[in-house]
């Protein structure tokens, strides 16, 4: 099985994958998908496979919306982090009311860097911003210049105070899932809002990573950058978001719509009450309970609908 090494728009051993397909023309191939649920459409990997003949093609991957009606998708499993659960300190899942938002990040891709410049250069004082992403070779620069000037003109004036390390780097690794027990964790008492930006954003995809189900573990509310509709299929499998207290309005676009949507909720946060916000949060415990106790009981629905 040939392991594809991909970002949502980038084949990284795409000269290697070449020379695979054209060795093994009119062959059965089984192809991996790495990481899990990258959107093969957006990716343009059909296009390269439709240069060549094989006897047939199937291929792994974890993202629930993948299809396609030449080839054969075959999907690995449910998603893996949806198993998490983990013995919370009570304290954490609490607000004592220090800051407003958190970015917790590492990889700098474009909707990273942008979301945490924003709050860096409007709202650092009620912001914890993480980033410990240092090698510039790695930032989607290029990706946030097509997507917005202003974002791009934040982040540089950003990228020469990365990295930016609240605590030591997080005890995080694909092979191990995040420590709980991190000091990073700890951070969570003091804001309210988790600003998530997800691994897959492009296309076609839903796959929520220990990003997403960290905060429904600590029980904060999440704004969240990621593929459209992720808000709306996390309520299909039965947890709630949090649209009767802001505007969700921005889970019905992606790339740099909802980016803009996302700058603009957060501005809107950024300018409420402190009280007001206070009793926003108690009025939203109900949910957040509610997604703390069904992560905690699996007892989602696993199966989701495709949104069209």
């Amino acid at each position: 099985m040939y392991a594809v090494g991909c970002t949502s728009d980038k084949i990284w051993n795409i000269n290697d994958l070449v020379g695979y397909l054209a060795t093994n023309q009119h062959n059965d191939i089984e192809l991996r998908i790495e990481p899990e649920a990258i959107c093969l459409h957006n990716l343009g990997l059909y296009d390269i496979l439709d240069h060549f003949e094989f006897k047939s093609v199937t291929i792994h991957t974890w993202n629930p919306l993948e299809k396609h009606s030449k080839y054969k998708i075959k999907l690995v499993s449910h998603n893996h982090w949806f198993q998490q659960t983990a013995h919370i300190d009570l304290d954490l899942q609490t607000w004592n009311v220090t800051k407003r938002f958190l970015c917790l990040y590492h990889r700098p891709t474009a909707a990273r860097l942008a979301l945490a410049a924003h709050l860096w250069t409007y709202h650092s004082n009620t912001s914890l911003i993480h980033f410990s992403a240092k090698d510039p070779v790695d930032f989607e620069l290029d990706k946030l210049l097509q997507w917005d000037v202003e974002s791009t003109a934040q982040a540089g004036t950003m990228l020469p105070h990365l990295p930016l390390l609240l605590s030591s780097p997080e005890r995080y690794t694909k092979f191990s899932g995040y420590d709980y027990n991190d000091k990073l964790t700890a951070l969570y008492q003091s804001i309210l809002i988790d600003v998530v930006v997800e691994s897959h954003v492009a296309g076609k995809t839903f796959f929520p990573t220990e990003k997403t189900i960290r905060s429904i573990l600590l029980k904060k509310p999440f704004i969240i950058f990621a593929s459209r509709d992720f808000l709306a299929y996390l309520r299909q499998m039965g947890f709630r978001s949090f649209g009767d207290f802001w505007d969700e309005d921005y889970d019905g676009y992606d790339g740099r719509d909802r980016l803009l949507k996302i700058k603009k909720l957060l501005d809107d946060l950024a300018q409420m009450p402190l009280d007001t916000l206070e009793k926003m949060y108690w009025d939203m415990q109900y949910s957040l309970n509610h997604n703390y106790d069904l992560l905690m009981s699996q007892k989602f629905i696993r199966q989701i609908k495709e949104i069209t």
